[in-house]
């Protein structure tokens, strides 16, 4: 698998559980977007009890993701407050 770096933005709101505005982690290519978004999740639990479904919104490269999106190197993912 070839390694790739993608970059991750949180809104001001998201960035007080994250600790930070932006990641770039490096990945494999071709993993799944709701793949990266389990390993958000499960890096910031309280993501998950802050916003429950609905409340947070994200895009990839400025697009609602689709079902079955795979990341490719320099993708950039945000998760923000609608």
């Amino acid at each position: 698998m070839k390694p790739c770096k993608i970059k991750i933005k949180y809104d001001e709101t998201v960035a007080e559980i994250t600790g930070t505005r932006e990641q770039e982690p490096i990945i494999n290519e071709n993993l799944p977007f709701v793949m990266m978004l389990h390993f958000i999740f499960s890096s910031y639990p309280k993501m998950i009890k802050r916003f429950p479904p609905g409340k947070l919104a994200f895009t990839l490269n400025n697009h609602p993701p689709l079902e079955f999106e795979t990341l490719c190197d320099g993708d950039e993912i945000s998760l923000f407050v609608p």
